[in-house]
């Protein structure tokens, strides 16, 4: 993903800000208890007999795929009025979907409690720009098709005003989402300030991004740190109220279709990775990141994550 520059950054609230105020009060909103949404169709995706074919059985005879998702707009933005959840990874999902000739079940949930739902065979997949860390990739399998990266939004008139280095940022308070890879960066950085004798990071975890972007704007924080779209998205719905630091050393992160591990897993992912490629190559999946994401993060090959196969 290349940097946000300024100019970037107008695009891309301009785009998000045109397309889904629907999903505004998602920002500023708590998903602390999970909801379901209505199963969706793909937008009109074709399905592809070949592809198809390659589902397991037991899936392709469901229909419908349950998918866990914590609201992290604009990849997921979950409606106020309790409307079908849309975003950038929402669609994705969706089309990937319709193209294996199975529908889509969302379920909003707190992003801890995703990783866990896959292992206990609640869910059928997850997504929600949730990074394909070398830890998850332990237990669930990703088949990718975007990459991301982080950033720190802090409030207008912060005293943060770049991070060039990581220990930039010693000495202030963070905020992330529990359980994610944004919360074990601020953890590592915390841990090198106090390596090199400079001001102790604190690091504060909730339950979910929206209560991150609470804290930031109550003051009870000095900066969060989330992917770049998702800072972007909040930046282009609050008017004004907080900017864009971005961390040139943070590292990209791949994202995608989440699979839990079950004997179905292997095939299964052929057949998501197989569906991703044939949308990458029509350029569906573009349309859906330049619609909600200023078109940011597109991969040219679905991988398969873990690559060996052993699920």
């Amino acid at each position: 993903m290349k940097r946000l520059r300024d100019s970037r950054l107008v695009r891309f609230g301009a785009i998000v800000g045109s397309v889904a105020l629907v999903g505004s009060t998602a920002a500023c909103g708590s998903s602390a208890d999970a909801s379901s949404s209505t199963a969706a169709s793909g937008g009109g995706t074709k399905k592809v007999d070949s592809i198809a074919a390659m589902v397991p059985k037991s899936i392709a005879d469901k229909g419908t795929l349950t998918i866990a998702a914590a609201t992290y707009p604009p990849a997921v933005i979950e409606p106020a009025n309790g409307a079908t959840p849309t975003g950038w990874d929402v669609e994705n999902v969706n089309r990937i979907a319709a193209v294996m000739g199975l529908k889509v079940k969302v379920r909003i949930v707190p992003f801890n409690g995703i990783i866990a739902g896959l292992q206990a065979g609640r869910y059928d997949g997850a997504t929600g720009e949730i990074y394909a860390t070398a830890e998850r990739t332990e237990t669930v399998t990703f088949v990718t098709n975007h990459v991301s990266a982080d950033a720190l939004m802090v409030p207008v008139g912060s005293k943060i005003t770049t991070a060039a280095s990581d220990t930039d940022l010693c000495g202030h308070t963070l905020a992330a989402s529990l359980g994610s890879a944004e919360a074990a960066l601020a953890e590592k950085i915390a841990g090198k300030c106090k390596s090199a004798g400079k001001g102790a990071i604190t690091v504060k975890t909730f339950d979910s991004q929206a209560n991150v972007n609470l804290a930031l704007r109550g003051g009870r924080v000095d900066a969060a740190v989330s992917s770049a779209s998702q800072v972007a998205y909040v930046m282009s719905q609050t008017k004004g109220q907080f900017k864009l630091v971005e961390l040139p050393w943070a590292p990209k992160y791949k994202t995608g279709f989440v699979l839990p591990r079950n004997s179905d897993t292997e095939k299964f992912a052929k057949a998501v990775q197989a569906a991703t490629d044939h949308l990458v190559e029509n350029g569906e999946l573009q349309k859906i990141l330049d619609k909600f994401n200023a078109g940011q993060g597109l991969i040219t090959k679905a991988e398969i994550l873990p690559a060996t196969g052993s699920n």
